[in-house]
């Protein structure tokens, strides 16, 4: 359950039923040089610091780090600590955070802010603490980086920290594998997280939050899951996250019992609106909806991804009754017509000429369609026209 790295990503919450206007009202080494200037100092030195660190610090990160940061700011044993990179680093260590947001502006001062430029320089400024662990890993990167994913936050892991991943597209498989098999990484469980928002990064460390908002999560991996099965969970995997989210009341939060079933709703968003938005050179949502013969090509699109969606949930077992039902992709639709000029994430990275997402959020729901036999030629035709952009300008 699907920023913006100098992108946007929006989703919709519309898997469960909620109507648009709900979306717009629901819908975070060396110390001189690496960290901020001052740490809260907890009133009780022998209750154990809870340490929250956000991966990929960009329009999504900022955001959703920055709202976890504003719930905790009071909490003298709580940190949130904000991995930055290149200039976005250097400008925030001296001018903070700053964003936004239809639901409120907020700054993280730079006096307040925790930031560093590695994951390792995390680490190195807890060392020396009785308990250095770090209880959340919040990675916001785009699913184009998830091939660095392992080698990021394997300094920040232990056999009790939870992992959740916001990012686009069916990343799972790969992703746990990657965790579990070729970097060896111990955690308590790894969720994914879909983000039902507008946010852009309009430059180094100042961030524009402009619609929707909801986060919705599941759980992909649970050492505590008995059976290790897919995407399977136990009562405290779903309390953790919950208790992690109550206090941030300006980010509507939604557990998904089912993370495949989420991806795919996600990709009924995704697939026709970032697909046909870059087959067309990069235009914005309005443009496809506003256009009878786009906005057909949408609804075929959606029709293509709701079967795929439901013979793999089939695949993997789930019953029926899980399945996404034929109005998501009238409901998809009610929420793009109200969203405007809406330029989504892979037009944005077209346009600046930097990665797509082409393999997680296009490719692999193509593989998994042609995997399930299931005939897809419009979505064929999009990924085709989508990965002939990525050849032509090298945006890998």
């Amino acid at each position: 359950m699907m920023a913006i790295h100098h992108q946007i990503v929006v989703l919709s919450i519309l898997l469960l039923g909620i109507a648009p206007a709900f979306f717009a009202s629901a819908f975070s080494l060396d110390l001189s040089t690496s960290s901020s200037k001052t740490q809260k100092t907890s009133a009780n030195n022998s209750e154990r610091t809870s340490r929250i660190a956000i991966v990929g610090a960009g329009a999504v990160g900022s955001y959703y780090g920055g709202r976890i940061w504003e719930s905790v700011r009071s909490v003298s044993n709580t940190e949130v600590m904000f991995h930055l990179r290149n200039e976005h680093y250097d400008h925030c260590l001296d001018n903070g955070i700053s964003v936004t947001s239809i639901d409120g502006d907020f700054v993280i001062p730079p006096d307040e802010l925790l930031a560093y430029p590695t994951t390792e320089d995390m680490v190195n400024s807890v060392k020396d603490d009785h308990d250095p662990a770090f209880d959340w890993v919040i990675v916001a990167l785009k699913s184009s980086s998830l091939d660095e994913v392992p080698e990021l936050i394997k300094p920040l892991t232990s056999p009790q920290t939870r992992v959740l991943v916001i990012m686009n597209g069916l990343i799972e498989d790969d992703l746990i594998e990657m965790l579990r098999g070729e970097q060896g990484i111990e955690c308590t469980a790894v969720y994914g997280g879909m983000a039902l928002i507008c946010s852009n990064r309009l430059s180094p460390g100042v961030i524009d939050h402009s619609y929707a908002g909801k986060l919705v999560v599941g759980v992909a991996y649970s050492a505590d899951a008995n059976d290790d099965g897919y995407c399977k969970w136990v009562e405290s995997d779903k309390k953790a996250i919950m208790d992690l989210f109550e206090p941030v009341k300006p980010v509507p939060f939604e557990f998904e019992d089912n993370l495949l079933r989420g991806r795919w709703w996600k990709n009924c968003w995704n697939l026709p609106f970032n697909g046909i938005s870059v087959a067309m050179g990069g235009i914005t949502t309005d443009r496809i909806v506003g256009d009878p013969s786009l906005r057909k090509l949408a609804y075929k699109v959606m029709d293509e991804t709701i079967e795929t969606a439901n013979a793999d949930l089939a695949k993997h077992g789930f019953p029926e009754e899980e399945f996404l039902p034929e109005d998501t992709k009238e409901k998809m639709m009610v929420f793009t017509d109200t969203m405007g000029e809406y330029k989504p994430s892979t037009m944005l990275d077209l346009h600046a000429r930097k990665p797509m997402e082409v393999k997680y959020l296009f490719k692999t729901a193509l593989d998994r369609a042609a995997n399930l036999g299931v005939p897809v030629p419009h979505l064929e035709t999009l990924v085709s026209q989508i990965e002939a952009f990525q050849r032509h300008y090298n945006l890998y």
